[in-house]
């Protein structure tokens, strides 16, 4: 985030340097870093950003206003500022993750990154980020520069408004204020109407669009006028700070990723920083200009950019190592400390005289040009052995009908229009319907099946579990409208039911609950149900990661996760499924008992391949042993159904 300058009220023609919200900024970026090392750490350290915006909005607006009650204001002054600001720090962090991409990552995650830069470099990647939510994205966890979306929205914001308060300043002065506060109305009745929407997809563009951030930057604007009408004495100051500091405490600890965000709930953040940039006389302000809070931050920009970067490539070199994270953090201290003494600093203090907006410019088109020819290059596979590339290739095992026929949220197919596999003259008797977990095993099922004379339908839709209890309104229609016309089918004798299922949280154990009730559901139709229960998934890339293992000679049957990690993932929801088949006479496949042997849930297997194009989906290679699990299951049931026939 943008640290600017930290201007106070006027005193004597200058503006004071401001230690509280030094502090303040210590604070957000902490937050953030303990959010991203651990989310149970700081379940809403990610609000610390919607305090970023505020101080943003609130230094911003001092910095455009000094010059224009001067007389001399210019547009292309604050652009220089922006650029001395913001570029070194920032250009110095993309060309450092660049190096280590191409020294770690894989092709496929190469060019994800290179995407991802192409669009930091032009201040857009919240919106590149907006595209990438799908949930056959590559995760978070691998994507170095996904913490770059809030620097987007700021520049975004940088670049309108100066010309709205310039020409507001200038030409409406009386309605300067007034026309700021109706902007953030507005923009927080867009961001709180796209969280309510029952449509699919604007929760995503609640949080990453600036016009549904820009009423948290006008918040900021709004309290520096006030701050220059008033300061409250410490007798109103002091209480009113204390419940400050409380509200941001509750934000932390109370609003979790899950939350309906940023609309009406982030005025929380937002207004308790507002209370704390205006009681400036206040016990709050002393704390916050502690010194140890004030060296981090005046490092804070820096911190933010190296911290992401640093706990994304240790996550991948490592999975689920807390020395790793904890190695991340300690190099992103050090490296934000560096950055602000020798890059930040000499440009800040003026020792370093460029032409700033050609040296801006410069380095935007040399970033992409580095970077270009590396993507044309399909991420340079070259830099790994054959059989390293081998694994590498594991990426684009997948089922490539994803498009044609599995659904997302936003694109629901009509059960008629579902893909058929199998043979082709025979109705569709079989169904997978499931979440994304299905969309391979669809396909491989169905050819295996079609040497029985049968043909399957895919039912798959991303993040939609086939249950009946689904608190997403999208899934909840799409889940009705399956099970109604499945059970309307006559020829539809056999479904399986297949999802992403692990945790122990109330959202895991209802969608088990759900599941459960859609196999009884359909057997009381007279249906034949597999139901398959959890399937390992993983914390990294396991192409990516076996790329590695082969470059550096290891054993890629090592690469996985142990049997009690799976089952402190998953096993109480497989012990549950097993349970319930059992009472309930239903058949059904333990993909660990396929995956798992006693002491890991490997990537790879000897004599098969990779058995994993993503960190939670089966390749295509990978599925069909799960496939030929599922097969006797099917071949029993169509062998049972056709004796009372062949007798008769």
């Amino acid at each position: 985030m943008d640290p600017g300058k930290t201007p106070a009220q006027p005193t004597g023609g200058q503006y004071a340097r401001r230690e509280d919200i030094q502090g303040l900024r210590a604070i957000a970026v902490l937050a953030v870093l303990f959010f991203h090392a651990n989310e149970d750490l700081l379940p809403g350290g990610f609000v610390g950003v919607d305090i970023f915006f505020v101080l943003s909005g609130f230094l911003i607006t001092g910095v455009l206003l000094r010059p224009m009650e001067g007389g001399a204001f210019s547009i292309l002054d604050f652009y220089r500022r922006r650029i001395r600001r913001l570029f070194p720090a920032l250009f110095a962090m993309l060309f450092a993750a660049l190096v280590a991409g191409l020294v770690y990552f894989p092709p496929v995650l190469l060019k994800s990154f290179l995407e991802s830069q192409f669009f930091t470099t032009l201040f857009a990647s919240n919106f590149y980020f907006l595209d990438k939510t799908g949930y056959f994205d590559l995760q978070a966890d691998l994507m170095p520069l996904l913490h770059t979306w809030s620097l987007g929205v700021e520049e975004q914001f940088y670049i309108f408004y100066p010309l709205l308060l310039w020409s507001l300043y200038r030409w409406a002065r009386p309605f300067l204020i007034p026309a700021l506060a109706l902007g953030a109305l507005v923009s927080l009745g867009y961001a709180q109407a796209l969280l309510t929407s029952p449509l699919p997809g604007p929760a995503e563009l609640a949080f990453y669009s600036p016009f549904s951030r820009a009423f948290e930057l006008f918040i900021g604007a709004l309290c520096l006028f006030a701050s220059r009408r008033f300061s409250p004495a410490p007798r109103i100051a002091n209480p009113a700070s204390a419940a400050a500091l409380i509200a941001l405490a509750a934000s932390f600890l109370l609003i979790g990723p899950g939350a309906p965000f940023p609309g009406a709930l982030a005025l929380a953040p937002c207004l308790a920083t507002a209370t704390l940039l205006l009681a400036q006389k206040s016990f709050a302000a002393r704390i916050l200009a502690a010194r140890p809070l004030v060296a981090i931050g005046d490092m804070s920009y820096s911190l933010y950019l190296w911290h992401w970067p640093a706990f994304v490539f240790a996550r991948f070199l490592a999975p689920d190592s807390p020395i790793a994270l904890g190695v991340a953090g300690a190099f992103a201290f050090a490296a934000a400390a560096l950055s602000w003494r020798y890059v930040e600093k000499p440009f800040l203090d003026g020792r370093a005289r460029p032409p700033i907006l050609l040296l801006g410019a410069s380095a935007i088109a040399a970033s992409i040009l580095i970077s270009l020819p590396i993507y044309l290059a399909h991420g340079l596979p070259s830099r790994f052995p054959p059989r390293a590339q081998a694994f590498i290739a594991a990426a684009n095992d997948y089922n490539h009908d994803r498009k044609r026929c599995h659904m997302r949220s936003d694109r629901p197919i009509p059960y008629a229009d579902t893909c058929v596999y199998g043979d082709n003259d025979a109705k569709p008797s079989v169904a997978v319907w499931g979440d994304s977990h299905g969309a391979e095993l669809a396909p491989i099922l169905g050819a295996k099946i079609s040497t029985m004379g049968l043909s399957l339908r895919s039912i798959t839709m991303s993040g939609c579990r086939p249950e009946t209890l689904s608190a997403n309104p999208v899934c909840a229609r799409h889940n009705a409208r399956v099970l109604s016309a499945i059970k309307a089918d006559p020829a539809m004798r056999t479904v399986v039911l297949t999802a992403n299922l692990y945790g122990d949280d109330d959202f895991a154990r209802r969608s088990v609950k759900g599941i459960e009730e859609t196999a009884l559901e359909l057997e009381k139709a007279g249906k034949h149900v597999i139901i398959v229960q959890p399937i390992p998934t993983f914390d990294f890339d396991p192409p990516s990661m076996l790329a590695l293992a082969a470059r550096a000679g290891r054993n890629p049957a090592e690469v996985g996760m142990t049997r009690a990690r799976f089952e402190e993932r998953s096993g109480r929801i497989d012990a549950e499924l097993s349970e319930f088949r059992r009472l309930h006479h239903i058949a059904g496949v333990k993909p660990s008992d396929i995956y798992c042997d006693a002491q890991r849930c490997r990537a790879y297997r000897k004599g098969v391949g990779a058995l994993y194009f993503n960190h939670s989906h089966l390749s295509m290679t990978g599925v069909a042993l799960l496939a030929d699990a599922i097969v006797p299951l099917i071949a029993v049931k169509t062998e049972a159904e056709a004796l009372p026939r062949s007798a008769g």
